[in-house]
């Protein structure tokens, strides 16, 4: 058994890996280049959403050469001369068949069922930054409402719970929408979260339990010995030594991970929220079904937080991108295009191009592992994840439903 682990990447997944592996009796260090705050981890729209479709689908493949040509679009490719990119579209486009999204979305049913199973005990122990109420997937349209529908159907074949209302009922409950809201599902299993609050729990339960976290140190480079991790090299030349590695880091996985000589390529998703005031807002989390927007009341604030914006690794933020939040939730939200803006917010998803996440060991090593590549889904995913690489570490394969996510594919 591995004593001493070493992980690189201090959000949501190294938090909760970091968390499971201190449970099983190991000594873990998670070293984190930020400052815990200001991630896609902590700036994400707040909600956990088990059957949350995977990004490749059927539909977005018939979309997809608007979508590069449309600013506004949800999923905006600003179109730019780059061969990885190229290279991750092509293998996008053959991930969009219907067969294979089909076994994605089998594996990631299960694994975020799974998951919302093992967040029970997280949402008991930090009920102000969790709260297992639910969320609404509410719609302005008659097609709207006929996806709803389908959409209902999909969940309860997987096992979810799921309630179809229509938008008199919704808004009875809920009067803070607007009257030409439609429809709303209401996803029982959901978990609306405060993503701040949520990662600030779990770094100061890390540390109590005898975890090392030590923020603002840059990795830039990981040593091997043939087939063993030996350590992580820090910006100021200091060595990490330990007995097995995790790389957790997100998008910057895909640097790393070159090191230990596989590739791992992914394309960062670039996400925005703005942080609004309003004097009256919903009551409920939502997602804007038609707008492809989250509107989630957060204490005295409202987030709105949305779109995909494949434009390579950086932060510029896009005024365009920005706006258009607030714009998509005018029609579903009175006033909330002239409620007065706080904050604004970008950061980057680590995208696959087959839709499913890189878990368990690294091709080729024998005490190195990953976890990366959950897009959208990495806080929803998260307490299975840890599950499966802690398995990992022990020895264990993944389970025969999780095969698909073996980073093993990337060989």
């Amino acid at each position: 058994m591995n004593d001493r682990i070493v992980i690189i990447g201090g959000g949501i997944i190294g938090l909760l890996c970091g968390r499971e592996l201190l449970h099983r009796g190991y000594a873990v260090t998670i070293l984190e280049g930020g400052t815990l705050q200001g991630s896609a981890s902590t700036g994400n729209a707040g909600v956990i959403s088990p059957g949350h479709p995977p990004i490749p689908t059927p539909e977005v493949a018939a979309k997809a050469f608007r979508m590069l040509l449309d600013r506004r679009s949800p999923l905006y490719i600003p179109p730019r001369a780059s061969l990885p990119l190229l290279r991750w579209l092509l293998a996008f486009r053959r991930a969009c068949r219907p067969a294979h999204f089909k076994m994605i979305s089998q594996v990631l049913d299960q694994f975020s069922m799974r998951s919302r199973e093992l967040f029970d005990p997280l949402v008991q122990e930090a009920p102000h930054a969790l709260d297992a109420s639910g969320f609404a997937e509410i719609v302005r349209t008659k097609a709207g409402q006929q996806h709803l529908a389908m959409e209902r159907d999909r969940l309860e074949q997987s096992g979810f719970e799921v309630e179809l209302q229509d938008g008199d009922t919704f808004r009875e409950q809920d009067p803070g929408w607007d009257p030409s809201v439609r429809a709303a599902l209401i996803h029982r299993h959901g978990i609306v979260t405060r993503p701040d609050l949520l990662i600030q729990h779990l770094s100061d339960q890390f540390t109590a339990e005898g975890g090392q976290l030590r923020t603002g140190c840059q990795v830039i480079r990981v040593h091997r010995q043939r087939n063993r991790f030996e350590s992580v090299e820090l910006n100021g030349g200091e060595r990490v030594e330990a007995d097995g590695l995790l790389l957790a880091a997100g998008i910057w996985t895909t640097r790393l991970v070159k090191d230990l000589g596989i590739r791992i390529p992914m394309q960062a998703a670039k996400g925005y929220h703005v942080m609004i005031e309003m004097k009256s807002p919903p009551r409920r989390a939502a997602l804007l079904q038609e707008a492809c927007v989250v509107v989630n009341p957060m204490g005295d604030q409202v987030r709105i937080a949305g779109t995909l914006e494949l434009s390579g690794i950086n932060d510029r933020m896009v005024t365009r991108r920005v706006n258009m939040l607030q714009e998509a939730a005018r029609d579903y939200v009175p006033g909330i295009d002239e409620a007065p803006r706080r904050s604004e917010w970008n950061g980057l998803r680590p995208c696959t191009a087959d839709g499913l996440p890189a878990i368990g060991l690294v091709p080729g090593m024998s005490n190195a592992f990953v976890a990366t590549g959950h897009a959208m889904m990495g806080v929803t995913l998260g307490p299975g994840t840890a599950e499966l690489v802690a398995g990992c570490i022990e020895g264990q394969a993944l389970p025969n439903w999780a095969e698909p996510m073996n980073a093993s594919r990337f060989a």
